[in-house]
């Protein structure tokens, strides 16, 4: 029995985030919802108690995954070169795994109440933190130069769009390449990483925020 509602529970929001992707959070109801899902109404209050519960766990879930994977790789004894590039390629696999949530957490996290959006904001401070933390400690191996724009935002922004408005065009594990050397080129405190010298000229990322 347990079992069962375990089942239902992981359904609705695989369904919900295929559907809040596709057609906005607003766009969809909570009837075609629970007819996608194959769901009866009370089966769904039974786990949530509304759609923006969902929503919400939905949100929260990607950002909890994505927090996991890289307090192990932040933990490990190499050098912060290679931490980024773990990073890296932890995002994107994060996100070729599940763009749906990505494009629901980057699309409809304004649909959120103010308290649910605190609880997101927290949780994405403390990955943006894991970030910062290996930028500094490149830093201070001379292998990265700080930048003043807030560009850590930047490139989660950059690294979600890029997956989502490719659309089958590029591989995934093309873009995943390519955005990682964008991001250990753009933060080297010289052309070689391992040789500090001169720093090199400043790049500019846009930033993307949560309001």
């Amino acid at each position: 029995m347990m079992r069962r509602k375990e089942d239902t529970r992981a359904q609705i929001l695989r369904v919900s985030a295929d559907m809040f992707a596709a057609r906005g959070y607003h766009g969809t109801g909570l009837t075609e919802l629970l007819d996608a899902a194959d769901v009866a109404r009370g089966g769904f209050y039974y786990h949530f108690k509304s759609k923006e519960a969902v929503l919400l766990q939905i949100i929260v879930a990607t950002i909890e995954r994505i927090l996991a994977s890289s307090l192990s790789l932040v933990r490990r004894e190499v050098d912060a070169v290679t931490k980024l590039r773990l990073l890296c390629d932890d995002l994107s696999s994060a996100i070729i795994d599940n763009e749906a949530g990505f494009i629901v957490f980057m699309r409809e996290y304004s649909a959120l109440s103010q308290q649910s959006k605190e609880r997101v904001l927290a949780l994405r401070r403390r990955y943006v933190e894991r970030w910062d933390e290996v930028l500094q400690e490149g830093a201070q191996e001379g292998m990265f130069v700080i930048r003043k724009t807030p560009y850590i935002e930047g490139i989660l922004g950059m690294w979600i769009y890029s997956f989502t408005w490719n659309r089958g065009v590029v591989p995934p594990e093309v873009i995943a390449v390519d955005l990682a050397e964008f991001v250990l080129h753009g933060v080297h405190a010289t052309a070689d990483p391992r040789s500090p010298t001169k720093p090199a000229a400043a790049t500019s990322v846009l930033s993307i925020k949560c309001s």
